[in-house]
């Protein structure tokens, strides 16, 4: 009888699915980060759709303008950054070749042992390399080129996506519910609707995050006496989104620029910078993420750690929106009813 109840065949296809689902996830998991990264900014930007929707009564026209809005906001944020970083950025770019002049003069009249470099290494080797490295330099251009494109392509996807759930999230919501039974929809739409509250907080604590660490460097720097401080804080805090390879590519940037200060700032500038990084991984992002989303800094660390070895770079960023929805579903569909079930007993 057990057999028969369980072997059915609607339970068969559904066991098939599911394996094949697991077979192909690996091919899918950039795709399904991106959809899961548009829910989440959905997430942050509903609260403001509802609101206008309830003086508009037209969800389209509430959902484009607070998309709209949302979109210029950010190019206001950084259109008054931009216009104090522009005497910075046009001097930085005029002065470049001067540095990067420096550096090599530097590496090539540097004695080691009484040596220079130019002496250490056979200029017809030198000399024979330089196709194959003029080949990879092209190489690396049209890698360059290939990937911004895929960056522009990837952000008017992720745009839209997040323009269609705004807009038909009573429709998504509807046929999501439509897979559970009559007497777990309202549990179901209960559920969906804490996972989006806790993940929508994400947004604004990764930007209140990007703006913490950006001017704290900034703000190192200024102390220090660099130039371009304001320039060289802006980007730390954007590629600050980027997990170990954005902060490392920003200290290489403000080694570079900060080289002719001399030895002991850029020692300052490496210590002041782990420091900066010390503060945000350990209290700034924590705290917010904690806070906002309402997740201990402990199921932080966790979730950063085990999205970075199965989910990669996309994991890595998304991770506290993904502990934050696991978080509801062990709460929700596990220790509520447990601790209940419990309390009547006791009862």
């Amino acid at each position: 009888m057990i057999g028969k109840r369980f072997f059915t065949t609607k339970n068969l296809i559904f066991a098939i699915l599911v394996i094949i689902l697991l077979l192909i996830f690996p091919k899918i998991v950039g795709i399904l980060m991106l959809f899961f990264g548009a829910y989440v900014i959905a997430c942050a930007l509903n609260p403001y759709v509802t609101k206008l929707m309830v003086k508009m009564k037209n969800r389209t026209a509430a959902s484009s303008i607070v998309l709209l809005s949302s979109i210029l906001a950010i190019i206001a944020l950084f259109i008054p950054i931009i216009f104090v970083a522009y005497k910075e950025i046009k001097t930085f770019l005029i002065t470049l070749p001067d540095k990067v002049t420096d550096v090599t003069n530097f590496l090539f009249n540097t004695e080691i042992y009484g040596h220079k470099l130019p002496d250490m290494f056979d200029p017809q080797t030198i000399l024979g390399n330089s196709t194959s490295f003029a080949q990879g330099l092209v190489n690396q251009s049209w890698n360059f080129t290939v990937s911004a494109f895929q960056v522009v392509m990837v952000t008017v996807a992720l745009t839209m996506i997040v323009y269609y759930i705004l807009v038909d999230k009573v429709y998504l919501k509807k046929k999501f519910l439509e897979f559970f039974p009559p007497d777990l929809k309202d549990k179901a739409d209960e559920i969906l609707t804490n996972i989006s509250n806790k993940v929508g907080g994400y947004v604004r604590a990764q930007i209140i995050s990007m703006a913490a660490v950006g001017l704290m460097m900034a703000i190192v720097l200024v102390i220090l006496g660099i130039e371009y401080s304001t320039l060289l804080g802006l980007i730390t805090g954007i590629l600050d989104i980027v997990p170990l390879l954005g902060p490392t590519i920003a200290l290489g940037i403000i080694i570079l620029v900060a080289y002719p200060a001399g030895l002991v700032k850029i020692v300052l500038i490496i210590v002041g910078f782990l420091l900066v990084q010390q503060i945000s991984n350990y209290v700034v992002r924590p705290v917010l993420f904690g806070k906002l989303m309402e997740l201990h800094p402990l199921m932080i660390f966790l979730a950063l750690f085990l999205a970075e070895q199965f989910l990669g770079f996309w994991g890595v960023i998304l991770s506290p929106a993904i502990a934050a929805m696991v978080c509801v579903l062990i709460d929700e569909l596990y220790l509520t009813p447990m601790n209940l079930k419990a309390k009547e007993t006791d009862e």
